[in-house]
């Protein structure tokens, strides 16, 4: 195999294969160029997510902890039908 190698690389070029290969290397480069681009991209998406994460686990668990109601005389939804404005009318309860 490599003594193939070596023929194909110490024969020269004709003109038409000469012109295929002028712009190789610059396509070359641009596709590396993008593929880091790519994952850059990917990098700052993943820590942009982090971030909110972290903010939105502190936000709902340390700061919501001090945020806590406190507990009413009145509750809408109580088992405690007896308190209920509508028992002097008789309806419920």
């Amino acid at each position: 195999m490599t003594d193939e190698i070596e023929r194909l690389l110490a024969t020269p070029l004709s003109a038409d294969e000469d012109g295929r290969l002028a712009g190789l290397d610059v396509g070359v480069w641009r596709r590396i160029e993008e593929r880091q681009a790519q994952r850059r991209a990917g990098q700052v998406r993943l820590a942009v997510m982090a971030a909110a994460l972290v903010i939105g686990v502190a936000n709902g668990g340390v700061l919501g902890r001090a945020f806590e109601p406190r507990p009413s005389d009145i509750q809408v939804f109580s088992v405690s039908a007896g308190l209920s404005p509508m028992t002097r009318f008789e309806v419920g309860g």
